[in-house]
C-alpha cells in the first residue's frame, strides 16, 4: 500500500457533487465529542457463505438499540467492530429514522457482503432517492474470493448545487486477508485497495479506519503511517483472537517511535469481547476461541491524565490504565460484552490554552444488555479477575481482606508493589504513570495484578507469585518474631493496606504507626536485597515523618525459615529495652 491508496473523502465527494460533512470529531475546538463503541459477544459464524454473528436476529436487536441510542442522544462517533453489523440493520438505518446527525459519523464494521449482496444493498438504499452509496469498483474475476469484509461510514452530506441534504454510506473493504491457521480468509475474501480518510477544516485533523489485518499493509511504510496518524484518529476494528500478536501491533510501535510532533494521534482498537464461540455452520460444533478482547485507546503523553481521580473513575466504569514505554497512555476496555460511552477531547484544538483539556477520554458509562430493557447503564464495578484471584486460597483472601473491601485497584497495586519489593525508590513511584505494574513494553503485555487483560502464561505466573508473597508476608507478620523497628506489628492484627497519607508504607495496625515491610521471596539475589533495603529506607527517610521514619523492614525466605535483613542505615539502633516508638524518634 502507498499514499495514493488513501482517498481524501472531501475530494471524493466533491467529484460526486456532494459537500464534505462537518464532523464534530474533526473540529479543532476545545469542545469534547461524545462516542459510543460497541464490543459485542459471540458466537459468530465463519464459512464459505458468510462471516458474521451466528444469531443475526439477536445482533440486529442489539445493534438497532445501539443506533437508536446514538440517534436520540446525539453521539458524534459510533463504532462497531469487524464483521459485526448485520446488513439488515444497516439497510434499516439508511431507510429509517436511525441515522447520524449532521455533525456525526458512524463507522460500522459489517458482516461479510458478497458482490450480489452489496449490489442489492446499494439498490435498496438508493431507492428512497435520499441516500447515496459509494464503494470501490472491484474488477477482480469472480474466482478471486467470495465476499468482502466491509466497514460502512454513515454520515450526512449536502448536494453542492441544491443544498439538499443527502444520506451517504461510503463502504471500505479490507485490503489483505488475516493470517489464520488454515489460511481460510485468504481463500474467500475479496480485497480492496483503498482507505478513505475524512478531514476537518483546513485539513487540521483527520479520521480513518483500518480493518484487522490491514495493519500488515500499513506497517513498514512510513509515508502511509504518517498520513494516517499525524494529528489523526485512527480506528482499528477487528475480529481477532490474538490482538496483541506482534504482526498486528507493529504499526503502533512504528508510530510511537516517531517524534511526538508527527505522532499526535488517537489509535482506537475495537475488537469483539473475550471468550467468544466460533461456529463453522449454523447449529454446528462450537469452537472456543479463549480469546482476549484487546480493545484499547492509545494517546500521546500530553493528551491524557494519569491523575488518580480520573483513573479511578474510569476504572470503576471498566476502562483500565497502563503507561506505554513509548510515552503513550493506554486505556484498556473491560473484556466483557458492552457498549462504552466516552467523552473525548479533540486530538488538537486552536482555542485558548486555558481551555486545553488534557484529561484524555473519560468513560461516562458502560452499558450491558438486558433482554427486557435493551442497553442498560451498569452501576456495578466490573470484575477484572480479582474475585477469582482472592478466592484461590484462604490465606490469600485473609491477607487481602483489608484491600478487597476497597474498589480502588490502584490502592491494591501500590500495596502489592511495596509488599513484594517492586518499587523504584523514586519519591513518585506510586503515581499511575510511574508505577511499575502499570508499565507496558512494545509487546503490550500488562503486568497488573488487579486487571487480567491478556492470555499470557508469564503474566499469570507473576500474578500468582505476587499473591503468594503478600500472603507469606501477612503470615510472617502474624506469627514470626519481628525486628525491633516494627515489633509492635507482631501478634496479629496487622493488615496490608495503602493510603496516600502514608504513600511509602504498606502495613497498618490499630494504635501504631504504619510501616514499610517488603517480602522478597525465597533466597533472592544479594543485589536485590540491597536495592530493596536502600529504596525502602530512602523513601521513609526523605519523607521524614518522625513517627515512621525508621519503620522499615525487608525479609525473605531461606531453607531455615524467614530472615529479616539487617538494614545498614539502621545499625545504630540497638535493642536496649526502649519501646519501638521511642526508637523511631531516635
Amino acid at each position: 500500500m502507498n499514499v495514493d491508496s488513501i482517498v481524501d473523502v472531501g475530494e471524493f465527494l466533491a467529484a460526486k457533487g456532494l459537500l464534505s460533512p462537518t464532523l464534530e470529531v474533526l473540529q479543532a475546538t476545545e469542545k469534547s465529542y461524545r462516542a459510543l463503541l460497541f464490543q459485542p459477544s459471540g458466537p459468530f459464524i465463519g464459512n464459505t457463505t458468510r462471516i458474521g454473528p451466528a444469531d443475526l436476529e439477536f445482533a440486529d436487536r442489539q445493534a438497532s438499540a445501539l443506533l437508536e441510542m446514538a440517534t436520540k442522544q446525539g453521539h458524534h462517533l459510533v463504532v462497531t467492530p469487524e464483521y459485526y453489523l448485520p446488513i439488515k440493520t444497516l439497510l434499516e438505518c439508511v431507510r429509517g429514522d436511525k441515522f447520524p446527525a449532521a455533525d456525526a459519523i458512524w463507522v460500522l464494521g459489517c458482516e461479510s457482503m458478497t458482490p450480489a449482496q452489496l449490489a442489492e444493498f446499494k439498490a435498496e438504499a438508493e431507492s428512497t432517492g435520499k441516500c447515496r452509496v459509494f464503494h470501490e469498483i472491484d474488477d477482480a474475476a469472480p474466482a478471486q474470493g467470495i465476499y468482502y469484509d466491509p466497514v460502512a461510514y454513515c454520515f450526512l452530506s449536502k448536494d453542492k448545487e441544491t443544498g439538499e441534504e443527502r444520506r451517504v454510506v461510503l463502504i471500505q473493504f479490507k485490503t489483505i486477508s488475516s493470517k489464520d491457521d488454515q489460511y481460510f480468509e485468504n481463500g474467500v475474501l475479496r480485497t480492496g485497495k483503498l482507505i478513505y480518510q475524512f478531514h476537518g477544516p483546513q485539513k487540521r485533523l483527520s479520521l480513518a479506519s483500518i480493518i484487522c489485518s490491514d495493519a500488515f499493509n500499513i506497517t513498514g511504510n512510513s509515508d502511509v503511517l504518517l498520513r494516517l496518524t499525524e494529528d489523526a484518529t485512527l480506528l482499528h476494528i477487528q475480529l481477532n483472537p490474538k490482538p496483541r500478536n506482534v504482526e498486528y501491533l507493529r504499526y503502533r510501535v512504528d508510530t510511537f517511535r516517531r517524534h511526538e510532533r508527527t505522532s499526535n494521534c488517537d489509535i482506537v482498537c475495537l475488537n469483539w469481547a473475550e471468550n467468544i464461540i466460533f461456529l463453522e455452520q449454523e447449529g454446528g460444533k462450537e469452537h472456543k476461541w479463549n480469546n482476549e478482547a484487546g480493545s484499547a485507546w492509545y494517546l500521546p503523553h500530553d493528551r491524557a491524565s494519569s491523575d488518580d481521580a480520573l483513573v479511578e473513575q474510569n476504572e470503576r466504569n471498566g476502562l483500565y490504565y497502563s503507561w506505554h514505554r513509548r510515552k503513550r497512555h493506554v486505556l484498556h476496555f473491560h473484556n466483557a460484552p458492552a457498549v462504552f460511552e466516552f467523552s473525548v477531547p479533540k486530538v488538537e484544538h486552536t482555542g485558548l490554552q486555558l481551555h486545553a483539556v488534557s484529561t484524555g477520554p473519560k468513560l461516562e458509562c458502560r452499558y450491558v444488555w438486558d433482554d427486557a430493557g435493551g442497553w442498560v447503564a451498569s452501576a456495578a464495578c466490573a470484575d477484572t479477575g480479582l474475585t477469582q484471584l482472592f478466592a484461590c486460597d484462604a490465606k490469600v483472601a485473609t491477607a487481602f481482606s483489608a484491600l478487597s473491601k476497597d474498589d480502588s485497584r490502584l490502592r491494591i497495586e501500590r500495596a502489592v508493589a511495596i509488599s513484594c519489593g517492586l518499587i523504584s525508590g523514586a519519591d513518585d513511584w506510586y503515581a499511575a504513570g510511574t508505577l511499575a505494574s502499570l508499565s507496558m513494553s512494545d509487546d503490550e503485555v500488562t503486568k497488573r495484578l488487579t486487571v487480567r487483560l491478556e492470555r499470557n502464561e508469564e503474566s499469570d505466573t507473576d500474578r500468582h507469585g505476587q499473591l503468594q508473597s503478600v500472603s507469606a508476608l501477612h503470615e510472617i507478620l502474624a506469627t514470626k518474631p519481628l525486628p525491633i523497628q516494627i515489633r509492635n506489628l507482631s501478634g496479629g492484627g496487622a493488615s496490608i493496606y495503602w493510603t496516600k497519607k502514608s504513600p511509602h508504607t504498606n502495613v497498618i495496625k490499630a494504635g501504631v504507626e504504619p510501616a514499610h515491610v517488603a517480602f522478597l521471596g525465597f533466597q533472592p539475589k544479594r543485589r536485590r536485597i540491597e536495592d530493596a533495603c536502600d529504596a525502602a529506607y530512602g523513601l521513609l527517610h526523605r519523607e521524614n515523618e518522625p513517627g515512621r521514619r525508621h519503620r522499615v523492614a525487608v525479609c525473605y525466605l531461606t531453607v531455615d525459615g524467614p530472615v529479616f535483613e539487617k538494614i545498614k542505615q539502621l545499625t545504630h539502633i540497638a535493642d536496649d529495652g526502649k519501646s519501638p516508638t521511642s526508637i523511631a524518634r531516635a
